[in-house]
This record gives C-alpha cells, sequence and structure tokens, in this order.
C-alpha cells in the first residue's frame, strides 16, 4: 500500500499463491494517514486486534475472476477474486465501516495480480486467517484463534 493510506484488511491462508506482494481483502480503506487523528489510527488499529481476538477465520465463497480499476498510470487494470460476503464478513465489516473513506462500495475482492498475470484456476474458496492494520507499508497482523476454517 503506497504512502501513507490506512486500512483494515484480512489476509489469506495461502498468500505465496497469489502474484502480488501483499495479497488482502480490505475491509475498510479508511484514507491516509496525515487526514487522520490519532485517535482514529488508534482506534482502527484497536477494531482490527479486536477482529481477530473475538473473530475467527472466515472462508469466501469466490463468485468469479474480475477486473477492477480504471487503465490508467494511478489505477491500472488489475485481476481480482470477487467473494460471496457471508454474515461473518458482514459482521467484521461492520465494525469498521465507519472509517470508510473509499469512493467505491463495498464489493468482496482479493486482488490476485496485474491484469492478465491470473493463468490459473480459480479456487472455489479462500480461507482467511489474519487481521491486518496497515498505514503505508507499516502492517500489523493479527492471527485469529484456530477455531475452524470452514463456515458452519
Amino acid at each position: 500500500m503506497a504512502d501513507d493510506q490506512v486500512m483494515v484488511a484480512l489476509l489469506p491462508l495461502f498468500s505465496e499463491t497469489y502474484p502480488v506482494d501483499y495479497p488482502h481483502l480490505t475491509l475498510v480503506y479508511a484514507g491516509r494517514a496525515s487526514e487522520l487523528s490519532t485517535s482514529d489510527l488508534d482506534g482502527l488499529a484497536k477494531a482490527a486486534f479486536s477482529l481477530a481476538m473475538v473473530g475467527r477465520p472466515v472462508t469466501l465463497r469466490t463468485l468469479m475472476k474480475d477486473r477492477f480499476g480504471s487503465g490508467t498510470e494511478d489505477n491500472p487494470f488489475v485481476d481480482v477474486f470477487r467473494f460471496h460476503p457471508n454474515l461473518d464478513l458482514v459482521r467484521m465489516r461492520s465494525v469498521v465501516e465507519d472509517w470508510n473513506a473509499s469512493e467505491f462500495p463495498f464489493k468482496p475482492h482479493m486482488t490476485v495480480g496485474p491484469e492478465g498475470s491470473w493463468t490459473g484456476e480459480m479456487p472455489m474458496m479462500v480461507a482467511f486467517t489474519k487481521v491486518a492494520f496497515c498505514v503505508g507499508d507499516n502492517r500489523q497482523e493479527f492471527q485469529f484463534p484456530e477455531r475452524g476454517l470452514v463456515d458452519e
């Protein structure tokens, strides 16, 4: 993540599978740290930690491979997997959505590489086992307690 952009994200179990530096599903993009108060940054960090401590690993059903971006230098096209939001994901999003600064609606997805780079099979499901609080490239990652990977 560039500069001082702030987000809370879910991290996949097999992150090395994807041809991107930091595969993740953004729960909330909160804008730039320089535009947020210390209280907001602390609150987001605590929310990320709390999600990990009271949550559980989330397994999401993959709906399709899609393309996001506008094709510009600042916003190039990327390959993404779009997910069906389950109840656990919706609950996690509700904890952090007050900090939302994105101009786009929440569409659960994970970037899997630059446009055309994903040539493998699309997985039926992706398991997310960590929550991350990120300010630019400074990341704090919190592991979910191991309570099972598949929704009951």
